[in-house]
């Protein structure tokens, strides 16, 4: 072969090309052992991710022997649910870089989730090896040592991860859990150092309540499921994963992007746009309880009561503290004259933020229209408390205080309604007018007559500016 014939020349040209084909020959023998690119599925994503998938195969495609290229892809993939196709990703950035801890990792929790367990324990050993003192890897192989009855074997894997990490609470629940209905407590001892680590780590308060009543301590035990019932449901990890957090970075990131876009439809009054996107954004990201917080005020909007609770109730079994969510529920509750559901809703919402002046003054309507006056009374004086300036709460005050003939009481609080420029302006000077005009000041009256007109009609408030004209003959 020409080859051998170029090897045996001396230094040079020649020997330069000898190099250079021996390296091509094993690039190419090395190649073909390699699991392939995988050819990922785009149909019934969404527009963004389907690009953001198919911008990262080409690039796989174009530098398939980068584990950088390749690896990026498997990232995406992992982040879309396509265990599989990320599987062959990482296993085969894993062949391309041997040393490198990330691959093995990334391919043992990708086979842990697509239920090999054989598979992934031989990844997380590889990890191990490389990094013997990583925690989130001593946890996850624990995890599934446990899950494969080698509970000695998990058992040793956490008490390694409790001296990289004594004040764990991931691996204080875990140890808890392997001593379970031992006689010696070491479970109730685990639980609640697990539990003075992270207070509503919830698996673990269930765990320590079913201990505590093995053991006959039954009062104990019935506090600690009040208390299990007092915290939110969400799942969390409860300790840090740095390379696992960082691929469910990509699928908020693109749902942000969607998420963004639907904002901006939303505030420019494409209401069916940012629907579209706003679905978009949960498809990509299911659990972006923000999305669900602003579906809520669109449906209220576009009048769809019916699609705003399913929102609501999953917005709030994300985060039962995401007052918004109340705040907008109640909105929309209140648009659909369900005015007792409404009261609920911002009554939560001021449990979150008893500041809130908005959530004080629409509860104070919502009350009003129950006909619970003195409360409502409260309510509104309780938004001013928190902004002086509300518009609404000092409208509403007002007019309770003009309907009674106290006009001159009222005149300083439709005043101060009218200092700040907001959607209830026309009505608010309308009043202002007819108060005048009760105090015999025909003049004062005609002067905030038209700028009632004014507002109303640049407003689009035809009912209000055809009531105005007619009462004061403008």
């Amino acid at each position: 072969m020409p080859l051998r014939t170029d090897c045996r020349r001396g230094p040079g040209l020649a020997a330069v090309a000898c190099i250079a084909a021996a390296a091509i020959l094993q690039w190419s023998c090395s190649d073909s052992s390699l699991p392939p690119v995988p050819d990922p599925v785009l149909d019934g994503f969404a527009l963004t991710v389907r690009e953001q998938i198919r911008s990262a195969t080409e690039r796989a495609r174009a530098e398939p022997d980068s584990a950088e290229a390749v690896g990026a892809l498997g990232r995406v993939l992992y982040a879309y649910g396509q265990n599989q196709a990320a599987a062959a990703c990482f296993e085969r950035c894993r062949r391309l870089e041997p040393q490198a801890f990330e691959w093995s990792y990334l391919l043992a929790v990708t086979r842990s989730d697509l239920g090999q367990p054989d598979a992934a324990l031989v990844a997380f050993e590889a990890a191990a090896a490389m990094r013997p003192n990583d925690l989130p890897t001593a946890i996850r192989r624990a995890d599934l040592l446990e899950l494969s009855g080698e509970r000695s074997a998990a058992g040793g894997a956490l008490r390694h991860a409790l001296q990289l990490a004594p004040d764990s609470a991931a691996v204080h629940y875990r140890l808890g859990r392997l001593a379970s209905g031992q006689a010696d407590g070491g479970a109730i001892q685990h639980f609640e150092a697990a539990l003075a680590a992270e207070p509503d780590y919830r698996e673990a308060i269930y765990a320590l309540a079913q201990e505590l009543r093995v053991v006959g301590r039954e009062a104990e035990a019935e506090e600690q499921l009040e208390r299990y019932e007092s915290v939110g449901a969400a799942l969390r990890r409860h300790y840090e994963d740095p390379l696992i957090d960082a691929m469910d970075t990509v699928r908020s990131a693109s749902a942000q992007q969607v998420f963004n876009d639907a904002r901006a439809l939303q505030n420019s009054g494409d209401l069916e746009g940012a629907l579209a996107h706003y679905g978009s954004a949960l498809e990509i990201h299911p659990d972006y309880a923000q999305a669900h917080v602003n579906l809520i005020v669109v449906y209220g909007q576009l009048g769809r009561h019916d699609e705003v609770a399913k929102h609501y109730e999953r917005a709030v079994s994300l985060n039962p503290s995401i007052a918004e969510a109340h705040y907008n529920y109640g909105v929309s509750r209140h648009l659909a004259a369900d005015y007792r559901e409404a009261a609920a809703a911002f009554r939560k919402a001021l449990a979150i933020n008893s500041q809130d002046a908005n959530a004080h003054n629409n509860l104070a309507n919502a009350l009003e229209q129950s006909q619970q006056d003195a409360e409502a009374a409260k309510h509104y004086q309780l938004a001013i408390q928190h902004d002086p300036s509300h518009p609404q709460a000092n409208y509403h005050l007002g007019r309770r205080l003009a309907e009674r003939g106290l006009y001159r009481d009222a005149l300083p609080l439709l005043h101060k309604a009218l200092e700040r420029d907001n959607q209830g302006a026309p009505l608010q000077a309308y009043l202002l007018a007819v108060v005048y005009r009760e105090l015999a000041d025909p003049a004062r009256a005609q002067q905030y007559a038209r700028m009632a007109l004014a507002k109303a009609r640049a407003g689009g408030h035809t009912e209000v500016a055809a009531r105005v004209a007619r009462e004061f003959g403008l």
